[in-house]
């Protein structure tokens, strides 16, 4: 069984060596790129780098988004014994000069021309950065203009790599042997939301729990069809497409904008999607937007059917004994279950055979109509949208990790579905959960969730006082999240512990299930709670642009902007109403998460700015980017 990543690449290239690996969108299809042709590429490209200096221990950087290349640039540098340093096209000159500076990276792989431009404008402040290799070719490159570095592309490497092995070069093949598991892959920088980013330090022994365990949990097997949508430099995104080349299924590269991720849906179908909630809340919002602007009859006819399906699911979940208990019930509890749940299953049944004919399958035919399940990671899933597309029967298994665990923790899976949690750990990962003294706590009670296993990080590159303070001796890293255990071993996400807001009089609240809550509103795109240090809670609240301006034109409010119909007092109300509606007693609010406050911004929360790689809220960055507008609701 293979200890590396590299060792794993090679035997899956002889295992299932005329199956597809990659494959690339050209014109209206996909073309396959197999895994004994994946294998020759990245042998030809490791070699050339061992022949421009890139050897065991070195640092490279990996400066792309999302496309096929990018895993056999990864799988090319850790095959020589270098780690690798990625980052996504998006990030500021400010920020690659820190983690070029701070990794020690002395070749850097970059996506294209602008970003061999981005990195050269800072050039001067890159002392050790001696050589830059360009992976898209599509903009002619003078290398002429480049003068303080030495500039490839990795066509002409690819191309120098295979006339070096057709010479009898077997540098690569000798130095992927000597690789070992405990040898670093890759430092990941984690998203700074505050303060410069941290590097993960994780091993091929780190990575390799993830891809050797997952498919344990998932059975994600021979021949089936992925569509990439995420970034690759994630860790989630990353470590599935590992997953993927381990276990003999193909990878196809999509993009998360709506267009043309639907049209690849259809082409592809895929078997599953690696994603984030935000895909699938996009999704919901999606159907539900458009199913608004259809007929009364339509509208009451996809509404019944849903929530028909919605009731259905939760009690067959409940007869089978598949919801989140953290405590035990008594026998007669549950005998009283099981009898009201099964007449139920039983009397909704033929209406859900309907409504899947009417609503259900047509729905998941826009998924391309064989998806096994939607994985989603990176953030905790919405009970509403969790409950949608269960009641379609469209699978969304939901797990949870992070970047320093290589990063998967935990995943519901097809044989204990069990909403509004993160499902079982996988084999070999243990989890605690503590309070803040450090005891830890029995199933059902929240606390900071505490990891231990083999898929843990090495620790924070060349910051070992930050280290410490997450990781301890004997190898139990405190997540930061909160959490707390089912009495049968699922794992359920309550919040993040320096997210929780405390107001002036004491009060712990979390700002998760109150911004989830706001999120149901169809007028609501964005949200994020905010009130540390105040009397009560506040809001800053994105639109949901194009159902407020449908609501203004049915309601003949005039307006010249965007800004000015932000500002009427009808609009003001509308907003009240549905902050008043969603979170209220009903939904199990306590008075104390009342938010009294709130202020509608005119623009999205950008990826980069407001948004992590990953869409989530980067809240230290928000609170001082709108301090004055936070602080102006308290006036």
């Amino acid at each position: 069984m293979a200890e590396t990543l590299i060792q794993m690449i090679k035997e899956s290239s002889e295992k299932f060596s005329d199956l597809p690996a990659l494959k690339i969108k050209e014109g209206e299809s996909f073309k396959p790129i197999t895994y004994k042709q994946l294998y020759e590429i990245i042998k030809n490209l490791g070699t050339a780098l061992i022949d421009i200096g890139v050897g065991k221990n070195d640092h490279v950087g990996l400066i792309s988004d999302n496309r096929y290349e990018w895993i056999i640039c990864d799988l090319a540098i850790i095959g020589t014994g270098a780690c690798d340093v990625p980052r996504g096209s998006d990030s500021t000159p400010q920020e690659l000069e820190y983690i070029l500076n701070h990794a020690e990276v002395e070749t850097c792989f970059v996506e294209d021309k602008r970003q061999l431009e981005k990195i050269y404008s800072i050039s001067e402040n890159l002392p050790k950065l001696k050589q830059l290799i360009v992976i898209d070719e599509e903009k002619e490159i003078d290398k002429s203009q480049y003068k303080l570095m030495k500039i490839y592309t990795m066509k002409e490497l690819i191309k120098k790599g295979k006339k070096l092995m057709d010479e009898g070069d077997n540098r690569f093949e000798e130095a992927s042997a000597r690789v070992k598991r405990e040898d670093l892959a890759t430092i990941i920088y984690t998203s700074g939301t505050t303060g410069n980013p941290k590097g993960v330090m994780l091993s091929h022994g780190n990575i390799m729990h993830n891809v050797l365990n997952s498919p344990k949990a998932i059975p994600i097997t021979k021949g089936d069809r992925f569509l990439s949508i995420l970034p690759a430099w994630h860790s989630f995104e990353r470590t599935v497409e590992y997953v993927l080349l381990y276990v003999g299924a193909s990878n196809a590269y999509s993009k998360p904008a709506a267009q043309v991720l639907m049209q690849d849906l259809a082409i592809e179908k895929p078997h599953y999607i690696a994603s984030v909630p935000r895909i699938w809340e996009a999704l919901y919002n999606a159907i539900h937007y458009k199913i608004s602007r259809e007929s009364l009859i339509k509208r009451s006819i996809f509404h019944f059917f849903v929530n028909t399906g919605i009731k259905y699911k939760k009690n067959w979940l409940l007869m089978k004994n598949l919801v989140p208990r953290f405590s035990r019930v008594t026998i007669s509890k549950r005998i009283g279950e099981l009898f009201k749940s099964t007449l139920v299953v039983v009397f909704l049944k033929p209406l859900v055979k309907i409504g899947d004919k009417l609503v259900y399958s047509k729905i998941r035919e826009k998924t391309g109509g064989q998806l096994k399940a939607g994985i989603s990671g990176g953030g905790a899933l919405q009970k509403h949208v969790d409950d949608f597309f269960a009641g379609i029967n469209l699978s969304v298994l939901e797990g949870y990790g992070l970047t320093e665990t290589s990063p998967i923790v935990a995943v519901r899976t097809f044989e204990r579905p069990v909403p509004y949690t993160v499902g079982p750990l996988l084999d070999e990962v243990q989890v605690k959960i503590v309070n803040e003294e450090g005891r830890e706590l029995p199933p059902g009670e929240k606390g900071i969730i505490m990891v231990k296993g083999p898929l843990v990080m090495m620790g924070y590159y060349k910051d070992p006082e930050a280290t410490r303070k997450v990781l301890s001796p004997d190898g139990w890293l405190n997540t930061g999240d909160l959490g707390r255990m089912t009495i049968y071993g699922e794992l359920q996400i309550t919040g993040r512990a320096k997210d929780t807001i405390v107001l002036l009089g004491g009060e712990n609240i979390e700002p998760l299930p109150l911004e989830h809550a706001l999120l149901q509103s169809r007028f609501i795109a964005q949200v994020m709670v905010v009130g540390q240090d105040k009397k009560t809670l506040g809001a800053l609240i994105v639109p949901n642009f194009e159902a407020l301006k449908e609501w203004a034109d049915e309601t003949n409010i005039s307006y010249s902007s965007i800004e000015d119909l932000l500002e009427k007092t009808e609009t003001r109300a509308l907003y009240r109403g549905e902050i008043k509606n969603y979170i209220s007693p009903k939904f199990g609010f306590r008075a104390v998460e009342y938010i009294s406050n709130f202020k509608l911004l005119p623009k999205e929360f950008e990826v980069g700015k407001e948004l992590t790689h990953t869409l989530k809220i980067r809240r230290n960055y928000v609170q001082e980017l709108y301090k004055d507008l936070i602080d102006s609701m308290y006036r």
